[in-house]
């Protein structure tokens, strides 16, 4: 066997291949403060402050002027401990339903937005929370540079509250803002995505 020759075709193949992949592509995860963001959100009968975190995955870079998507949009709402007391006052224990904070983007155009799943959640005594999953967004990229995520106000969930103890679900709109401080919340995703 001709050591040289098979070494040379090797080589030859591999960069055949190389040539003919697809440019590498590796999947980031995006994040909200770990501190997470204060928001004031409607509940049936009050409005409390909530506070709330979220994730995505999204591209590791993007060609400007190109599509991407961010998907598996999730997080938690948290609810102060008076929404929580009022809450139970009120004979709610749990909740389901749809929706989930929506991603803003900078130096990006927004495209088809599907929202998250609220899954059935059955608090235990004195907690209170609200998790989603699911959702994904599309965008446009801008110029080269960076794009810049931020988690949306206002948003809204369409939610069923579940009272005990007969068991009904009652449908509910909850909507909530950013809560206004000074100084200002920085509801922003790390990291920025680079764009080329």
């Amino acid at each position: 066997m001709n050591i040289r020759r098979f070494l040379t075709t090797a080589a030859a193949t591999v960069l055949v291949l190389a040539g003919t992949a697809g440019p590498a592509r590796a999947d980031t995860t995006f994040s909200s403060p770990s501190s997470a963001v204060p928001y004031n959100c409607a509940f049936p009968g009050f409005t409390q402050q909530v506070t709330a975190m979220a994730e995505f995955t999204g591209p590791d870079t993007v060609p400007a002027g190109s599509t991407f998507s961010i998907t598996g949009i999730s997080g938690r709402i948290l609810f102060s401990d008076t929404a929580i007391r009022l809450l139970a006052a009120l004979g709610y224990d749990g909740v389901r339903g749809s929706g989930m904070i929506q991603v803003t983007a900078s130096n990006a155009t927004p495209g088809l937005s599907v929202g998250g799943i609220v899954p059935e959640q059955i608090w235990p005594s004195l907690t209170g929370w609200i998790d989603f999953a699911g959702g994904s967004e599309s965008f446009v990229a801008g110029d080269p540079g960076l794009v810049e995520f931020s988690m949306g106000t206002p948003f809204s969930l369409a939610l069923q509250f579940h009272r005990r103890p007969n068991g009904t679900w009652m449908p509910w709109t909850m909507s909530c803002n950013v809560k206004v401080t000074s100084p200002a919340q920085n509801p922003a995703f790390s990291p920025a995505l680079p764009v080329s």
